[in-house]
């Protein structure tokens, strides 16, 4: 009687090892694959952030670039501008802008119009934009010309042309502000100078 007591006691105890052992294996089991699905989560947020970082780039790189003077056109009047002439280049290092894609801002000290493209964009001057709309009037090189991608070495004359409830009186401030989902927004802020000539540098 009291041998099989202790065989039964013996009994119990290589049980609770073996449960003991069970629940280690569980435990380093569990620990594994949290510890996968921690690390797992990291790189996806480091892959993402870079996603992010190089997109950023790359849009920033794709902004328009000024390229010589702004010149503003005189209205009939003498006192006012009648519309905005300026040419623009690809930032160093963009690959290219589709200008279809760009908005067109025309911002004054008493309001601020969204311009739209002109149909067709590309024209051959700036009696062809209409009032309220924005166009490109030329293109450089000529081989480039044909479509609306401002590409490396290309240069894109663009007119805009703004509404007359919008035209900048002489000392006025106005901003012309392009920008696409795909591109850097690109910014032109001039004075109308006291003296308007037909054709004036702007500064």
């Amino acid at each position: 009687m009291h041998m099989r007591l202790n065989s039964e006691e013996g009994r119990e105890e290589g049980f609770t090892g073996l449960e003991a052992a069970i629940v280690l294996i569980a435990f380093v089991v569990v620990a594994s694959v949290f510890s996968y699905a921690v690390l797992g989560a990291g790189f996806y947020t480091t892959s993402k952030t870079q996603e992010v970082i190089y997109s950023a780039v790359d849009s920033a790189g794709s902004t328009p670039q000024l390229l010589g003077n702004v010149y503003g056109i005189r209205d009939n009047d003498g006192k006012h501008l009648h519309g905005v002439q300026y040419s623009v280049v690809l930032a160093s290092g963009g690959k290219y802008i589709d200008f279809s894609t760009l908005d067109v801002t025309w911002s004054t000290p008493n309001a601020v119009t969204s311009l739209a493209a002109n149909e067709p964009l590309i024209v051959n001057g700036r009696n062809d934009v209409v009032i309220g709309h924005w166009g490109i009037v030329g293109i450089k090189p000529d081989s480039a010309a044909g479509d609306v991608f401002l590409e490396p070495n290309e240069i894109f004359t663009i007119y805009v042309n703004p509404n007359s409830s919008d035209e900048v009186a002489v000392g006025e401030r106005f901003t012309i502000e392009m920008k696409s989902p795909k591109s850097g927004a690109f910014a032109i802020t001039r004075t109308c100078p006291d003296q308007l000539d037909p054709i004036t540098v702007l500064n």
